[in-house]
């Protein structure tokens, strides 16, 4: 056990330096004298019950904690704990309200002592028979609820539930409400995008899924650019182009795509797409050119520039009537930064939220309303809006809007990251979540019933140790039963854990929670998770 102290060096009556002294593995410090610890935990059964929930009596055992139980607190995973009663051999306490899984340290003044990992159990639990396990083998972005009471799952991944399937699983999964893998969906006869899957979209009417990423072909068919129709059972939906030699070459049911990154897709009223990313190009496809030398059958792509959102036909062809300039025939300029999320409105107006602080050369502060034309929703005002970037919108049921990044400020007023929105874009001042995370959120979730889930990374939030991942109530507090789980991390990291998707499973009082995560709640969880509330 390593011990760390603070020796202060005193000259007279000022100070004059304060030096961090190390116990080193002799048990002496570094000038060569002995430095022994106060106390010292118990090597085996040093807890008991050795797991438990808040308000459970709990002792802990050891020696040397009578002679410095006046200086002494005993900590689960940084929330002091009521201590009961103290003898020199063990410390009784109650597991404390806002405590979670993780060490049990006991401080000292300015001294930590590391003890044993007990884990706290709640009404918010991970559902351990879910095959989290066998999840993901890279990193799942996106999960959507389809027919027959599955999910669809998109990433990076090439692999999920240990299928063994002959060329994988790649990027693109339906798995059942267990989370075992949808075998009657089509994996190994095609080899799926060669780059990401993230946004998805489930069409009712064509019971096609609509996919969005980073990619140029899938399933054998080239010239397939970052956006592509999906059918139910698996593969791209395709069409057959009759070439001018006569000769038929499978193409995208789509007729166009984008040259970059599509983040965001949505499909309005009229069934007309959304697309949003990081491009600069509509593409599309002209099958019907030969080369002049010799004749034979010879492809272009078509160019329109276009800037980070454009909206398509049905059929996938760019729809100039929205912010388009039809005399340059090209896009109109939407932001100068980053769109991060997005989400549209029952009246076809679009929310977007990033690092952009103008639209088409208007103020806009990191968030704007668009009307159904693309063009700049003035009803829609911020003000001055956050001092950074915001990662992520939630659009509650009632119309307001969080919003959370790594800003500290919105509007001037100090806000913890996290703000909520009235429709018109206005501070809601009924939530607030003090001081916010120590980090940045970069996911949001709603729990039916309107708790608040805010995920990213961060070691505290209000104050309250959190391992990347608290549960909020309606108006911004720290969830007082919700948060006795250890949080997420990635194989030991808490910088690299991530949750990028939050949903709720139909019927339940469940969660599905994806991201980059290898654990949730000390638990092995290969990038998802099933979450159960009461």
């Amino acid at each position: 056990m390593k011990r760390i102290t603070y020796a202060c060096l005193l000259l007279g009556a000022a100070l004059v330096a304060c030096t961090k002294e190390s116990v080193n593995s002799n048990e002496k410090g570094p000038y060569g004298d002995p430095v022994l610890p106060a106390i010292n935990f118990a090597e085996e059964q040093a807890i008991s019950p050795a797991k438990g929930k808040v308000g459970d009596e709990v002792i802990l055992k050891g020696r040397g904690f009578l002679a410095v139980k006046d200086n002494l607190k005993v900590l689960f995973n940084g929330t002091a704990a009521p201590i009961i009663k103290v003898t020199d051999t063990t410390i009784t306490v109650t597991v404390p309200e806002l405590g979670s899984s993780g060490a049990v340290s006991a401080q000292i003044g300015q001294e930590f002592y590391f003890g044993p990992y007990f884990p706290v159990f709640g009404p918010f639990q991970m559902d351990t028979i879910f095959p989290s396990v066998r999840g993901g083998n890279a990193n799942i972005f996106n999960v959507i609820p389809v027919p027959g009471n599955k999910y669809m799952i998109g990433g990076d991944f090439w692999e999920y539930d240990n299928s063994a399937i002959a060329g994988g699983v790649n990027r693109l999964a339906r798995i059942n409400a267990d989370g075992t893998l949808d075998r009657t969906f089509a994996y190994g006869n095609f080899t799926g995008p060669s780059g990401y899957i993230n946004p998805m979209v489930y069409m009712p009417d064509e019971q096609q899924y609509l996919v969005g990423g980073y990619f140029t072909g899938y399933d054998q068919v080239s010239q397939v650019f970052s956006i592509a129709k999906v059918n139910t059972n698996g593969g791209v939906a395709q069409r057959s182009v009759i070439r001018p030699s006569g000769a038929a070459t499978p193409a995208s049911e789509l007729e166009g795509g984008f040259r970059g990154t599509v983040s965001g897709l949505l499909i309005q009223s009229d069934k007309k797409i959304i697309a949003i990313g990081n491009y600069r190009y509509y593409v599309r496809p002209n099958y019907n050119l030969t080369t002049m030398e010799l004749g034979i059958d010879s492809l272009h792509l078509d160019s329109t520039m276009v800037f980070n959102i454009a909206r398509l036909h049905p059929d996938g062809t760019l729809d100039s009537s929205y912010h388009y300039d039809l005399v340059n025939h090209q896009g109109k300029l939407t932001v100068n930064g980053s769109i991060t999320s997005s989400h549209l409105l029952a009246d076809d107006k679009l929310l977007i939220a990033g690092n952009f602080t103008t639209y088409a050369g208007q103020n806009a502060g990191r968030i704007a309303r668009l009307n159904t034309d693309g063009s700049l929703d003035a009803g829609f005002n911020v003000g001055t809006g956050p001092d950074q970037a915001i990662s992520t919108i939630l659009v509650q049921p009632d119309g307001k809007i969080i919003c959370a990044g790594n800003f500290k400020k919105f509007n001037g007023v100090n806000t913890g990251g996290i703000v909520r929105l009235n429709a018109d874009g206005s501070p809601d001042p009924t939530f607030n979540v003090g001081e916010g995370a120590d980090g940045y959120v970069n996911t949001l979730g709603l729990i039916p019933g309107g708790n608040i889930i805010a995920a990213g990374t961060f070691r505290k939030f209000a104050g309250v140790t959190r391992s990347n991942f608290v549960v909020l109530t309606p108006n911004g507090a720290v969830h007082k039963t919700y948060n006795t789980n250890g949080g997420i991390t990635f194989s030991g990291s808490g910088g690299l854990g991530q949750i990028t998707k939050i949903l709720p499973m139909t019927g339940q009082n469940a969660l599905l929670m994806v991201g980059t995560f290898t654990q949730f709640d000390y638990r092995q969880a290969n990038r998802i998770v099933r979450v159960a509330y009461q």
